[in-house]
């Protein structure tokens, strides 16, 4: 293939792209514009197969391109975190008037099924930033939540960046109830939900960054049957629209 220019979260790099589903997978990030690269990224027959090894819950029957894939998201992953204070956070990130939500919980939980309930209740005031993988960036004293290409099964969400609100671990219940928690209560979920770097000094790193955005956004834990009406109850805990009324 060729080497590609990407910009995804703000971060301008090149990557030498080995196969079309890489190209296809990241071609709404293509970037033509007069900022230099701050990396590239070469993925190697290694990288890839450190991937795969890691791939239990695909039983490693992916082909090389998929692979191809998650090692490109790691060396942006790995340069975001030493460079430009960012990391990944697994979550579902949707964007209302302007501000992002984030929904957490392990895979199957209904974290996207949630997020769907919100922007059909919402119509047009929700856009999805990411449904898988999003990026988080602190810029200045402020954290903005990024799309990137790695969106998940069902591919939404879109190049876009939005500030961040607040985060809500959803888990399943026969009712729904919500309760604001503290950053104490979030951070071992926050912490399960980011790729964690092998060195001491980059695990420094993001734990510093964990406890500064969990220390300046809402937190919320939500028990909820994935239904309409849960998603009304967050919607109006979260947005604070419930204080207004």
């Amino acid at each position: 293939m060729a080497v590609k220019r990407y910009k995804i979260a703000d971060i301008v790099f090149d990557a030498d792209v080995k196969s079309k589903y890489v190209e296809s997978l990241c071609e709404n990030y293509a970037y033509s514009g007069d900022t230099p690269p701050a990396f590239k990224a070469d993925v190697t027959k290694s990288d890839i197969d450190f991937e795969r090894e890691k791939d239990d819950i695909n039983s490693q029957n992916y082909p090389d391109c998929y692979y191809e894939s998650l090692a490109l998201f790691r060396k942006l992953c790995n340069y975001a975190l030493k460079n430009a204070d960012g990391f990944v956070f697994h979550s579902s990130a949707v964007e209302v008037d302007g501000m992002a939500y984030l929904f957490t919980a392990p895979s199957g939980t209904g974290k996207s099924t949630h997020a769907r309930l919100w922007r059909e209740m919402l119509g047009d005031k929700a856009v999805m930033v990411n449904d898988d993988k999003p990026m988080i960036r602190l810029l200045g004293e402020k954290f903005f939540v990024y799309g990137t290409p790695w969106m998940g099964k069902h591919a939404l969400g879109a190049p876009i960046k939005s500030e961040i609100k607040a985060i809500c671990i959803i888990e399943q219940a026969k009712g729904n109830s919500i309760k604001r928690i503290s950053p104490h209560e979030m951070l071992f979920t926050a912490l399960n939900q980011t790729i964690r770097p092998d060195s001491a000094e980059d695990m420094d790193k993001l734990l510093s960054l964990l406890e500064k955005l969990l220390s300046s956004v809402g937190l919320f834990k939500l028990c909820c049957n994935i239904s309409r009406e849960a998603a009304e109850l967050s919607y109006k805990t979260m947005s604070g629209e419930e204080n207004e009324n």
